[in-house]
This record gives C-alpha cells, sequence and structure tokens, in this order.
C-alpha cells in the first residue's frame, strides 16, 4: 500500500510519518509533501492508495487538494486530519467522500484500524479473479467510452468496490481511470472529426462521452495540444 502524507508545518509533518510508518500495515510504502502544490506532483508519479493531509494550508487547502487529486484521478482516498473540532468540517469532509476525520494529534490505534481498513480494500498480488476482473472492465469501457462512465458505475456493473476498480486499474494499465477513459474517448473523437466533417463539433463530443461542448474542447486540447476545430482544419492531423 502507498501512502502520501500532507501537512505544511514540517515538524508535524515528520511527527505523522513517524506515527503512521509505525502503525501501517507491513510492505506500506511513504511519501510526503508540504504543501498542496507539492502533493499534486508527487501524485502523478506515484499514485498513492490513500492520501492523508491536513486541512489548514495556506494557497490550496486540503479540500481543494483532494477536489483537485479526484478530479485528475491521481488518488480517492483520503483521510483528513485538522485541528478544528468543527462540525462544519466534519460534514464538508463526509461530501469529499473521504475515508474518515481525525482530530489532531491522532490516535494510533484510529489511524491504524483506518489502514487496515483501506489496505483491505486493494487487490492483492494472489487475487485468482485479478486478471479476468480487469479484462472485463477494459473490455467494458471499449464498448461503452461514450456512456456516462464513472467508478460508481464500474463498480455496480461488475459488482466490485469502487476502490478496488481504482486499484486494479492502475496495476493492470499504468495509468488512471481517468486518464485512460479520456485518451480513449479523444482517440474516437479523432477518428470522427475527420470522417464525419459534416458533424458539429458538439455533436462529436456527445458521441464519445462528453455532454459540454467547452470541456470536450479542453480536455481535447490537453490530450492533443490543439482545438477540436484546429485538428479537423489541419492538413496532417496530430498523432498519438
Amino acid at each position: 500500500m502507498k501512502i502520501l502524507i500532507v501537512d505544511d508545518e514540517p515538524l508535524i509533518l515528520s511527527g505523522l510519518v513517524k506515527v503512521v510508518s509505525e502503525v501501517a500495515p507491513v510492505g506500506a510504502r511513504f511519501r510526503d509533501a508540504g504543501n498542496a502544490y507539492e502533493a499534486l506532483e508527487i501524485m502523478k508519479e506515484y499514485w498513492p492508495d490513500v492520501m492523508i493531509t491536513d486541512l489548514n494550508m495556506p494557497e490550496k487547502n486540503g479540500f481543494d487538494l483532494i477536489e483537485e487529486a479526484r478530479q485528475d484521478g491521481l488518488c480517492d482516498r483520503f483521510i483528513i486530519l485538522t485541528g478544528y473540532d468543527d462540525f462544519e468540517y466534519a460534514r464538508r469532509a463526509l461530501r469529499a467522500g473521504v475515508v474518515d476525520y481525525l482530530l489532531k494529534p491522532i490516535d494510533k490505534e484510529e489511524i491504524a484500524r483506518l489502514l487496515e481498513r483501506v489496505s483491505a480494500e486493494l487487490p492483492s498480488e494472489g487475487d485468482t479473479d485479478y486478471s479476468k476482473h480487469a479484462k472485463r472492465i477494459l473490455a467494458y469501457m471499449e464498448a461503452n467510452y461514450n456512456s456516462v462512465l464513472s467508478l460508481d458505475h464500474l463498480a455496480d456493473k461488475m459488482d466490485l468496490h469502487p476502490n478496488y476498480i481504482s486499484s486494479l486499474f492502475k496495476k493492470e494499465t499504468g495509468d488512471t481511470f481517468v486518464h485512460y477513459l479520456n485518451a480513449l474517448r479523444i482517440r474516437e473523437a479523432r477518428k470522427l472529426l475527420r470522417a464525419q466533417r459534416h458533424l458539429l463539433v458538439s455533436a462529436i463530443g456527445q458521441q464519445v462521452g462528453y455532454e459540454n461542448k467547452h470541456y470536450f474542447t479542453k480536455v481535447f486540447k490537453k490530450y492533443t495540444g490543439v482545438t477540436p476545430s484546429e485538428y479537423r482544419e489541419s492538413k496532417s492531423p496530430v498523432e498519438d
């Protein structure tokens, strides 16, 4: 299990790393970050199974960090640490879909139980159904990329836990669910932009699963470097 610990106070961060390393499941690996921006950069190549983060950080707080990490598919399990004993913080934490909400100083037994819970959700190397699940998921995505797809949707279809699917997906493809899905959709969009020149860009976006034209354009440019219209008009299309 890969754990990322985030806190903007160096002494507290080192203390958290020490405590968590003492109670984490055997074989757990750790990285730490001193702010949200550093955490996001680490996640792009580390892909933690769970992130333990402080809330009260300058420039970008813990909630903003969680939102961006989830949106980019960098992590989908979060444990929030804060010194604020405030019900509104707890309610917002639950709405953000965190694993749990803990007040500082953390209780070793409590964090140990949480990490064991996370570990139990992860696919193990000895899971005999691992490859079977991975093939089913990838085949389903290839056939339904133009529909509404999410980890929760796949979980319902496959009768698996969303967290299990997320971890299995990263192990099998080397990519996140969000990035893989976007790349698949943009690949198909490029084909349609050339083959169906009479269709509006918005219609192409809808055919590959993007209901919002502006979001489709944003994602398309992120993956190809040009807008859908620029791609369609270019003589030499941008290649993968």
